[in-house]
């Protein structure tokens, strides 16, 4: 069965009890952020908690607002911090999504969003087609669908997109392009 909340981590430490391990915003691949809270104890053995992956960064605050027709953004605050805001109307798994995306832009991006001129400096994902919300797409995507775990939603779902995307707390649509992506044929 599949919580609709995102899964509790498994005994969290914090990064400073754990030997050797980087500021979490210097994380650039979905592979390295998921090692990362993996080594905190994190369950990253089904669905990704992004949730607390973003709660538990001290640099971002997440909100779930009200955006209308947009999905989420990201915008610098005070004190050298990020707030993410995720539409509040949206599924679960939507907002996982843009949570993920979000995330990407923080890690990939934050270094544009200051420099944008005042009243653009929130990157709306609103179906605009550029590089970088491409870019945050990907990341996204790869962090919430890591190869192995696409791999193991097959396996123990047989085949059935529904039960698979269920598994990994994700819409049906963003796992067929991940299917795609990593060569598998989706009939």
């Amino acid at each position: 069965m599949v919580s609709k909340s995102p899964r509790r981590p498994k005994n969290p430490t914090s990064a400073a009890r754990v030997p050797n391990l980087p500021s979490p915003g210097i994380l650039q691949t979905p592979e390295q952020v998921i090692h990362y809270y993996d080594r905190l104890g994190f369950d990253v053995d089904s669905s990704i908690p992004v949730e607390k992956i973003i709660e538990s960064n001290p640099d971002l605050d997440l909100r779930y607002v009200d955006l209308g027709i947009n999905d989420a953004y990201i915008r610098k605050i005070p004190d050298s911090r990020f707030e993410i805001g995720v539409n509040d109307k949206h599924h679960i798994n939507r907002q996982r999504f843009s949570m993920a995306h979000e995330y990407g832009h923080y890690l990939l991006h934050r270094d544009k969003i200051h420099e944008m001129p005042v009243g653009e400096q929130i990157l709306h994902r609103n179906g605009d087609k550029n590089r970088i919300e491409y870019q945050a797409n990907s990341f996204a995507a790869e962090l919430l669908m890591p190869e192995d775990l696409v791999r193991k939603s097959l396996r123990s779902a047989g085949g059935n997109l529904k039960k698979m995307a269920d598994f990994l707390g994700v819409s049906k649509e963003s796992l067929k392009y991940r299917l795609e992506a990593l060569g598998y044929k989706v009939t």
